[in-house]
């Protein structure tokens, strides 16, 4: 075993540390620039010009104009706003049962599944697709399944539970052919892999900056058109009506100086997390009871850095531990140093096995017992050989344990 001295965090898909450089674009703002971007006077000219910045920096990471860009508290309101802006459109149009079908995914995070599960209660259509075993759609399923009264398709991009990423170009495609709106949450690929929303001709975006080593509570929505949206909030004139209230300026700020710096260290970034994310897929699958989740070893080390972008989130490693709780994995790794997760952590401590999970057809000896483990900026090979051995030890001690309960 490795010798730590230092706790090694490896969930970097719920949070990330914001970056130095961030934290020092906030602080003019909390103290000096500190007026309102709404008002007329020379503090509030100095704060909207922070404000334009923010938006202009946050369009050049997707290619967007900065007029398509409007901020919101994170990825999950940004989530929502597409669903429940489109249906408040339609109902106060009179047209709600022209357009009554949404077509989604079985691997969505919670802010797309449950506001979906809650239309439906309501009378609304959704179709829900399957994912094979490695969590890619069957593109064949999603263009049966459109018809006339389809509305939107919503496809998360990169999975958040085992970073599957879908192509969204071939989505894209069925869903123009088909004259269907498309939204995806992008919130775990966004400033990772690149992104380009008119190539991909994409409606709808959701953004947060929490996961770039910005700031929590801050986020953004690319809509390409305004047209069939309604704002879910309303009384005040900001981003352009589509969400009022004061800007959260300093940590807009932060965001935007965060999508700034990672747009201009994308590659290299993304070629450190692959290599790292190659050496622990291969040390953890070589452990006995360890099945890896979500796009297999082979795929990822048989292709070329940028056809990587194709397949899984660079630095995201997911796994699962027979007849093990996946909490119990994440307490024992976290007394060794060691800060992962078990699923996703918007949607821990719940008793229920993960749906994304369940959606992929993982055993039920293994789906309780999963363990994710992302990278970051910050891990090294040192890490990595230090967690391999680690999960190993774990996973034998609980493995033991469990056979003594049982018998």
């Amino acid at each position: 075993m490795f010798n730590n001295t230092k706790m090694i965090y490896v969930d970097n898909s719920a949070t990330t540390r914001v970056r130095p450089e961030v934290v020092e674009a906030m602080l003019p703002i909390l103290k000096d620039d500190f007026g309102n971007p709404s008002s007329m006077h020379g503090f509030g000219r100095k704060a909207k010009k922070h404000l334009d910045d923010a938006r202009i920096n946050i369009a050049s990471v997707i290619n967007s104009e900065a007029e398509q860009i409007f901020f919101t508290s994170g990825g999950t309101e940004s989530d929502n706003a597409v669903i429940f802006g489109l249906v408040r459109y339609f109902e106060e149009n009179e047209i709600k049962g022209k357009k009554k079908h949404i077509i989604t995914s079985k691997i969505e995070h919670p802010a797309i599944k449950e506001p979906l599960e809650c239309l439906q209660k309501d009378g609304w259509h959704i179709t829900w697709l399957n994912v094979n075993r490695e969590g890619f759609l069957d593109l064949n399923e999603l263009q049966s399944l459109i018809t006339k009264e389809t509305l939107l398709v919503s496809v998360i991009h990169a999975n958040n539970e085992m970073g599957t990423i879908q192509d969204l170009n071939k989505i894209s495609n069925i869903c123009k052919t088909n004259n269907v709106l498309f939204h995806t949450d992008a919130v775990q690929s966004f400033g990772k892999i690149p992104i380009n929303v008119k190539d991909l001709q994409l409606d709808f975006l959701s953004m947060s900056a929490h996961k770039i080593y910005g700031p929590k509570g801050v986020g953004a929505l690319y809509i390409k058109s305004k047209d069939h949206f309604a704002p879910l909030l309303i009384g005040g004139g900001q981003e352009n009506q589509i969400r009022p209230g004061t800007e959260n300026l300093a940590s807009i700020v932060g965001f935007g100086i965060a999508g700034k710096l990672l747009k201009g260290e994308m590659s290299e970034h993304t070629k450190n997390l692959c290599g790292l994310q190659i050496e622990l897929m291969k040390g953890l699958s070589d452990i006995e009871n360890v099945m890896l989740t979500g796009p297999s070893l082979q795929m990822i080390k048989e292709n070329t850095l940028t056809e990587r972008y194709l397949y899984r989130i660079p630095g995201h490693i997911s796994i699962c531990v027979r007849d093990v709780e996946g909490e119990n994995i994440v307490l024992q790794a976290d007394l060794k140093g060691i800060a992962a997760s078990s699923g996703s952590a918007c949607s821990s401590g719940t008793m229920e096995p993960s749906h994304v999970l369940v959606s992929l057809g993982v055993p039920h000896n293994y789906v309780r017992g999963s363990l994710r483990l992302t990278l970051g900026r910050e891990n090294t090979e040192d890490d990595v050989r230090y967690i391999i051995e680690s999960v190993k030890d774990i996973a034998g001690n609980l493995q033991r344990k469990a056979l003594t309960l049982n018998n």
